[in-house]
């Protein structure tokens, strides 16, 4: 076959694809919501407070918008958030509750981790609320060979809540510590003490947190609205949360042999159980969750 004929077929297929995209895309933006129809800039709050967008914060929009481009448009991971939902939210919303912290902080559980529990960042962050483990140890998570509760969803929300709870002791503002949160309470600190601000939003800082505050304040108003800008056939149908118990072990010597003999599913119980790093359980008192059958 000579290059002429290789070219016309390659520029042939490509012609298809291009096509297919397009009508793709037209199609998808026939049923998707219009948000120019239904984004109230006024209405916008994050943590009770409303997000400033006028006069001197007019670069507020163009920050916004940008995040809630890049989460609108990458719809596979926004469904993903979408169905990942029911299996975590429920109880962060619970554990926000009685701390008395604002409903808009499971959106940081998101935006850290996209709702995967076994996520692990480059920079060593792991678990649903992306802690490293100096700062999951100062929060009374074990960080080990053979345990890791950074992984354990309950616990690890637990700690976040009383990291929440400490960075507003420091800055006695909810946006400041979603800001913390990221950046580091004495990163922070420090550009606050140095551009003498006292608002998030008078702020100058890295891109990165930046970024992150309106990365969650997008998703918010996505994940509130996603009835009204998406189609139900594109959110496809949340995940269902199997139904199980906990049961208090002391020590286990081998998990396999352990499961053989009490009747479990192995491959079940290390994904219910993400924490369990090694093929053994130390003494202690833990907290194994399994199918309740």
């Amino acid at each position: 076959m000579n290059n002429s004929r290789i070219i016309l077929i390659i520029s042939t297929l490509l012609l298809i694809i291009s096509i297919g995209v397009f009508f793709l895309v037209g199609e998808r933006g026939k049923h998707s919501g219009d948000l120019s129809k239904i984004l109230d800039y006024s209405k916008i709050h994050f943590a009770g407070e409303k997000v400033p967008f006028e006069g001197k914060y007019y670069y507020n929009i163009e920050k916004f918008e940008r995040e809630l481009s890049v989460t609108r448009f990458n719809m596979y991971q926004f469904v993903l958030y979408h169905k990942r939902e029911p299996l975590y939210i429920p109880y962060i919303e619970k554990k926000l509750k009685e701390a008395g912290i604002p409903d808009d902080f499971k959106y940081l559980a998101i935006a850290e981790s996209g709702l995967r529990n076994e996520s692990l960042s480059s920079a060593g962050a792991g678990g649903i609320w992306q802690f490293v483990p100096g700062t999951a140890k100062q929060y009374a998570l074990q960080v080990t060979d053979l345990v890791d509760e950074r992984y354990n969803f309950e616990l690890a929300t637990d700690a976040a809540i009383v990291y929440f709870q400490k960075l507003y002791e420091d800055f006695h503002d909810w946006t400041l510590v979603a800001a913390a949160y990221n950046r580091g309470e004495n990163g922070l600190r420090r550009a606050l003490d140095d551009q003498k601000v006292t608002s998030y939003y008078d702020l100058y800082l890295n891109e990165e947190t930046t970024r992150y505050l309106f990365r969650i304040i997008a998703i918010k108003y996505l994940m509130e609205n996603r009835y009204r800008i998406f189609d139900k056939e594109e959110l496809w149908e949340a995940f269902v949360e199997p139904k199980t118990r906990i049961i208090e072990i002391s020590e286990i010597g081998d998990i396999k042999t352990w499961c053989q003999e009490k009747k479990y599913d192995y491959a079940m119980l290390r994904q219910l159980n993400q924490w369990i790093l090694g093929n053994s359980l130390p003494k202690g008192k833990w907290k194994v969750k399994v199918l309740d059958l």
